[in-house]
């Protein structure tokens, strides 16, 4: 069984920062931190992340700066746990 634990994204601020970068639009961004440290999308900054997703790949670029770390457990298969065949 695969197990996905620990699993953190980080830089969504910065991303959303950088998309609004070329319309100048910073004020408004309308995302916040909640009591317990979570970044939450507000309805304006998740709207244009999901109108520059629709609108290809040359602007969806901010998703580039969006880091996703998870450790991932998986059992071995192959190698020395092996019966060799011949």
């Amino acid at each position: 069984m695969i197990k996905f634990e620990r699993t953190s994204v980080m830089n969504l601020e910065n991303a959303i920062r950088g998309a609004r970068n070329p319309m100048n639009s910073w004020g408004r961004m309308d995302s916040a931190y909640d009591e317990d440290g979570n970044y939450i999308l507000g309805p304006n900054d998740l709207d244009l992340a999901k109108r520059l997703r629709r609108a290809g790949s040359d602007h969806r670029k901010y998703v580039r700066q969006i880091f996703v770390s998870v450790d991932i457990t998986a059992p071995c298969t192959g190698g020395r746990n092996t019966t060799p065949t011949r």
